[in-house]
Parts: structure tokens; sequence; C-alpha cells
């Protein structure tokens, strides 16, 4: 089914697989309880926030999303094709994977996406890795200016909001000022207008 985004009055909108139009809402009000009500949720292990932030990226975008087994080394910012890294014996010395790629109007977009959702030590733990993963991809845009790439962290769930001025700190320092406009970090929101006025040029 092809999926499509709506605005209606400053808006956003997503009509959806199961025909009806959802609400994109702000990260802050992207509750447990939000969360458990949604018709596309079941319990968490079925990777569906996952699943839904890709449709809705690409019905804004109306490109396919590919699967990557891409990931970086914490230690020389390196893009590593692994799938299984549990496997090896330097494995805690990679990120986790990058979650999906776009490749349109010569620009190749690669895409990081979470939903966090309520405090908790797996939350503080699952962003602490999403702060590391992002310092990977600054690093690696600055070994890398040539190259027309951009790393797009979407980053929903209420406690992702909370934690915002984290990664506000990190993109802000004087070191990445020449490479931080191929960095976007926010949420769904937000994405839709990073795409509007930058990606879709």
């Amino acid at each position: 089914m092809k999926l499509f985004i709506f605005k209606i009055k400053y808006r956003l909108y997503i009509y959806y697989k199961i025909n009806r139009m959802i609400p994109i809402i702000r990260s802050q009000l992207q509750t447990k309880e939000w969360r458990k009500n949604q018709d596309w949720y079941i319990n968490g292990k079925h990777n569906e926030c996952e699943i839904y932030q890709k449709d809705i990226i690409k019905a804004i975008t109306q490109e396919h999303i590919e699967k990557t087994n891409l990931r970086f080394n914490i230690y020389d910012f390196t893009l590593n094709k692994l799938k299984n890294i549990n496997n090896l014996h330097n494995g805690f010395e990679y990120t986790e994977n990058i979650d999906g790629f776009q490749e349109f109007k010569d620009k190749l977009i690669y895409y990081n996406l979470k939903m966090i959702i309520d405090k908790g030590g797996a939350q503080t733990r699952s962003l602490r890795e999403v702060y590391h993963f992002i310092k990977c991809s600054l690093e690696y845009l600055l070994q890398n200016t040539d190259k027309n790439i951009y790393f797009i962290n979407i980053l929903d769930g209420d406690e992702c909001y909370r934690n915002m001025s984290k990664f506000s700190y990190l993109i802000n320092q004087e070191k990445y000022e020449i490479i931080k406009n191929k960095i976007f970090i926010g949420n769904m929101l937000e994405y839709y207008d990073f795409y509007t006025n930058v990606l879709s040029k």
C-alpha cells in the first residue's frame, strides 16, 4: 500500500496501513501510555517502533529504505559492513548498525532510528549508545568532507526529548562546525522540515 503524508492546518498526518489518518505528534507527547494505545504497537518485541518510523520516512520521501549492516568502529570512525559483531572478539569496538539507507538527488542518506520512552536504566544506556553513534558519525564526516553524505538521527519518544540538550552540546562543539549541516538530530516532525528544506533540494 502506498503511504502518504498530509499537512492540515499545521498538523502532519500519515495515511497509514490501517486505512486512516494518524497524526504525527511531538516527541514529548510520545509517552508509554500513548505508545500502548497505537494500533501499530504490539509489545515492543517485533521492532514495530522502527517499522513505524521507516513507514513515515517512506511516506515523506516517497523512496524505499534499504537495510544495512554498516556500523562505525568507535576508535578509527570507519564505516564497516558487519552483520553479527557478537561473534567477533573485538565486537564491542563497533556501534549498532545503521538502520537504513536512501540515495536520491545525489545524496547518500543514512538513518539512525530510535523511539525511547519513559525513564529507566535501560533507556539511559540506549541514549548513551545513541550519543556515541552520533559522535562517530560526526568524526566520520570530518574525515570525508568531500562526500555528499547525510546522517539522520530521528529520536522520538519522551525520554529522547528530555535529553536533547546532551545532543545539542555534542553537535555544537566548535570542531564540528564545518560539517554539522550534514547531521540531523531531532524528532519525526522536525525531520519532515529538514527533508523539505534540505534533503529534497
